[in-house]
């Protein structure tokens, strides 16, 4: 009889010990970033906090600002080193998607020092600029940044799983962008309309999430 009693009290212990394993268990953490141009560098801060506090991130997603923060942090970057990055980026260049000088064939050298700006001329009649960038300043320097996962082509494949949000210019419906490269992805969900031309993906003209879902909170969950 004793023999039993103690069976059952270590059986009893082993139960209870998995159950408040169980009740103590970690949930999975999921941080949405939203647009908001400028306004998204208070990303970089949260960032900082949620680190010193030693909260874990498991998934990342964003839209536009959101999704340049999050894809960055995605891949590999601490909060610290995405702030660096932006204090040392040139905006100016990057807005007038300034190319090296070096990089350019003759005719594009000639144009810049014999034209201030040029306009597009369609049907004998002359309109306004699409967009003030063609974002090929802003994709060589995603792409210099995210280096480190150029090869990662699904992006639950990244350190943090990443997801972000564009906006299909020709439908006006959602895209949500989780595969391909990320540098791109994030290029598309940023490519604010009239400022960047919008980016093609899968056959698709893609511009600023924030158009259409500027808070992907169900998509992150999902």
């Amino acid at each position: 009889m004793k023999k039993i009693a103690v069976l059952f009290m270590a059986f009893f212990t082993i139960v209870n010990l998995f159950s408040q394993e169980l009740e103590t268990k970690k949930p999975k953490i999921g941080l949405v970033l939203s647009g908001g141009g400028a306004k998204g560098f208070a990303h970089i801060g949260v960032l900082k906090v949620l680190e010193q506090a030693g909260v874990k991130i498991d998934y990342i997603g964003g839209t536009s600002m959101g999704a340049v923060i999050g894809g960055l942090y995605a891949s590999g970057y601490k909060a610290r080193q995405i702030d660096s990055i932006f204090r040392a980026t040139d905006f100016d260049a990057l807005l007038s998607d300034y190319v090296a000088r070096s990089s350019k064939n003759f005719y594009e050298k000639r144009n810049d020092e014999m034209y201030a700006f040029t306009l597009p001329f369609k049907k004998l009649k002359i309109g306004v600029p699409t967009s003030l960038s063609k974002g090929l300043y802003n994709y060589n320097l995603l792409n210099k940044l995210t280096y480190s996962v150029r090869h990662v082509r699904d992006f639950n494949q990244l350190p943090i799983p990443f997801l972000c949000i564009a906006t299909d210019i020709e439908t006006g419906e959602e895209v949500l962008l989780n595969k391909g490269y990320l540098a791109r992805a994030m290029l598309a969900s940023g490519a604010f309309p009239t400022l960047f031309s919008p980016i093609e993906i899968d056959g698709k003209l893609l511009v600023d999430g924030g158009v259409t879902n500027n808070f992907p909170v169900e998509e992150l969950k999902n």
